[in-house]
């Protein structure tokens, strides 16, 4: 049903790459609410619905409407978009509508969803000053959309990170995405927007060559969160997958609903919920070489599971391979880490290692743990 939204609503923009713009499969979607609506990528708004980016090639701006890999076939063909539009409603489920949901319960207000996002972007086409290709100026098109709708939006929701692993990228990721931050506050005059965004997870297609940087994007938005408040980083290296990049429908239910409760916590100061465990130390023990203590803050109610935690490594100095070790919760905020033998001084212990880690660390809230590492020991 299209409309329009009322004037109590909260607009969020969710922008990034292809697990924000909608690719998840594996079970049902989300269901509909009168309570959340999406602005489309046609500028009208409507009832939201899966898929967000279903009318991709009717969007108003090129920059959503044309992939990477289409580029060369619209310049050829005049009329790719409208023979693509009228057959083309493939794409997946995302986060926005069950975190939307989930917001429109909580403040007891109408949630309007703006879709800015697109698969296989990078941050530099996410800046202000992107002077490349027309179809990639990610940030004037978002920034025509927000302004379209008159009105102050609430935040921005943000998941981006894997197409800056490789080529060396990652050297710029930092500057552009404060960059990229700062921009939107300014423009829009709204100095302390809040910017929420998720860190990347997986990628099992693709081997460590090839994308050499994956656990240093992860490592660099770890690090990013103070720098970018107000705001907060919600973590998903435990949530599944449906494909070598995208999380399920499933998953995509809990990340949406994640950001939720990252989003009570540090916009609505709700004192009922953490912003989810974050680790701050690591420690040897003080009668077993072999164990190391990696505590954690801001944990809801207890770390879990309890016992067969996994996802921690620790590397030896000079070795070739890293140590795969045990691992169980010992209190309310702490891993006990247990290696095969004792642990030589400079070592280094990681959270989340490599494309393929299986990670499952949660607290009670379902806020997982994020990447981290590498740390010295």
């Amino acid at each position: 049903m299209s409309g329009q939204l009322t004037d109590d609503a909260d607009v969020w923009v969710l922008a990034g790459q292809s697990n924000m713009a909608g690719s998840g499969f594996g079970e049902a979607p989300e269901t509909p609410s009168d309570r959340v609506w999406l602005y489309t990528l046609r500028d009208e708004w409507k009832i939201a619905e899966e898929s967000f980016v279903a009318d991709r090639y009717e969007a108003v701006d090129e920059a959503f409407a044309i992939m990477r890999g289409e580029r060369d076939k619209h310049f050829a063909d005049p009329n790719y978009r409208k023979q693509q539009a009228a057959t083309w409603r493939s794409a997946g489920t995302g986060l926005g509508l069950p975190f939307g949901k989930a917001m429109a319960q909580y403040t007891g207000k109408p949630v309007g969803l703006m879709i800015c996002a697109k698969g296989d972007t990078r941050m530099e086409e996410w800046t202000p000053d992107y002077n490349g290709h027309p179809y990639m100026a990610l940030y004037q098109a978002t920034l025509r959309r927000i302004r379209k709708v008159g009105r102050p939006i609430k935040g921005i929701l943000w998941d981006q990170g894997a197409s800056d692993t490789f080529d060396g990228k990652a050297k710029l990721y930092v500057e552009r995405m404060n960059k990229m931050v700062a921009a939107f506050r300014r423009d829009l005059n709204q100095p302390d927007l809040p910017f929420f965004y998720g860190q990347i997870a997986i990628f099992p297609l693709q081997t460590e060559e090839e994308l050499p940087d994956w656990n240093l994007i992860q490592e660099m938005q770890r690090q990013l969160e103070p720098a970018l408040a107000p705001g907060g980083m919600v973590a998903g290296i435990d949530l599944a997958h449906c494909d070598w990049g995208h999380y399920s429908t499933a998953a995509l239910k809990r990340f949406g609903r994640r950001f939720a409760k990252v989003v009570r916590r540090q916009l609505y100061h709700d004192t009922s919920i953490e912003i989810g465990p974050r680790p701050v130390a690591v420690e040897r023990d003080s009668n077993d070489p072999k164990v190391l203590h990696v505590r954690y803050n801001s944990v809801n109610g207890r770390l879990l599971p309890e016992d067969r935690v996994a996802g921690f490594v620790v590397h030896w100095p000079g070795a070739t391979r890293n140590m795969v070790c045990a691992a169980l919760v010992t209190s309310p905020n702490t891993v006990r880490v247990t290696c095969i033998k004792p642990i030589p001084a400079s070592s280094t212990i990681r959270y989340g290692y490599g494309l393929t880690a299986f990670c499952n660390l949660t607290d009670a809230e379902d806020l997982a743990a994020p990447v981290f590492g590498p740390w010295t020991i």
